[in-house]
């Protein structure tokens, strides 16, 4: 496959190109920030409601309240992602509760359920931020 392209002043290419990464740019924060509220909405529902109860937790913060979802920079890469965890409270729970094991606990894989709940609502997301930046 081959593409012609012919280029009569660079400037205007240039600024076009630069237009452009720009506007990729800052759709992607703006789809990475969409996708992290839905992600920790998601995550917030499939905790099981038993450990979420306030009076099972008496003076703790509830699980399902403790949801947080960051924007950071990945310090291998370079790249943006969205990192859904739980807050100081609550984060170290959160594999006790999913995986089992604090006093023969049984497994929720609440996690795994949430991830594949939250493929199929973050695509649209991904349309409707790409579709605003480049109309």
């Amino acid at each position: 496959m081959q593409i012609g392209m012919r280029i009569k002043d660079s400037d205007k290419l240039e600024t076009f190109l630069a237009d452009t990464s720009h506007s990729a740019e800052k759709a992607k924060e703006k789809f990475l920030k969409k996708a992290g509220r839905e992600t920790a909405k998601t995550v917030r529902n499939h905790i099981p409601r038993d450990n979420s109860s306030p009076r099972r937790h008496a003076g703790r913060v509830r699980l399902a309240d403790d949801v947080r979802d960051r924007l950071v920079t990945d310090k291998q890469f370079g790249g943006k992602q969205i990192r859904v965890s739980g807050g100081k409270p609550t984060g170290t729970l959160w594999h006790i509760l999913d995986k089992g094991g604090y006093k023969n606990r049984r497994p929720t894989n609440f996690m795994a359920a949430a991830m594949a709940d939250v493929d199929s609502k973050i695509d649209p997301l991904l349309d409707i931020a790409l579709g605003e930046e480049f109309r």
